[in-house]
């Protein structure tokens, strides 16, 4: 017999449903995330989110706030006792990479196509450059390690993204990952990065 979820009474209840919903999309997928379904979850009324969000879209965008400070999270965690300028800027990236494989439904909202216009809404806007931040300061304090001139950091920088954002993509897409990378990554992960760094030295 299944048992009833316990109706929500107080606190943030714009918290509330952006938990709930990042549960239904952690164990039932995209597909099954609606504002009536999480409403009744919560246990309010199926107009009550729409005094938080503007549709949604808005909900979504909410939703992606909430992954990237989780995702900027992960990165600080991973960055806790580190201070070897590269060993930081692997563990920054490898963040990304492990947060995608962990989190997919939660990453597709994050990066997908669902949100449009991104810079719609601002918190989103800002919590996402607040991490993509964290992961420019890494490249840069491994450029500056480096002697690497410092006019090369936004292309490094971008470049660095690009890396571990394109690996994360193939990851976080289990059906062909593991055909591209094998099934046993981590020594390919190490590789791809490793390949990066190197050519952070030849940035024109």
């Amino acid at each position: 017999m299944s048992v009833a979820k316990p109706a929500y009474h107080h606190g943030n209840l714009r918290e509330a449903l952006v938990l709930r919903g990042v549960e239904i999309l952690e164990t039932q997928g995209f597909d099954a995330l609606s504002l009536r379904q999480v409403a009744r979850e919560v246990g309010v009324s199926q107009t009550a989110p729409l005094h938080h969000f503007e549709g949604k879209q808005g909900y979504l965008a909410a939703i992606a706030e909430h992954g990237f400070q989780l995702l900027m999270d992960r990165r600080i965690s991973g960055l806790s006792g580190l201070t070897d300028a590269r060993a930081r800027l692997v563990a920054v990236m490898k963040a990304h990479l492990d947060f995608s494989v962990e989190h997919p439904a939660l990453f597709r909202i994050m990066f997908g196509p669902d949100i449009p216009q991104k810079s719609q809404y601002p918190e989103l806007a800002r919590t996402a450059s607040r991490s993509f931040a964290l992961l420019e300061a890494c490249v840069g304090d491994y450029l500056s390690q480096r002697r690497i001139p410092s006019s090369r950091l936004r292309r490094a920088s971008v470049a660095a993204w690009t890396a571990c954002h394109g690996l994360a993509q193939v990851m976080s897409e289990r059906e062909t990952a593991w055909d591209i990378v094998g099934r046993a990554p981590e020594q390919m992960v190490g590789d791809i990065f490793a390949i990066f760094i190197a050519g952070l030295e030849h940035i024109p």
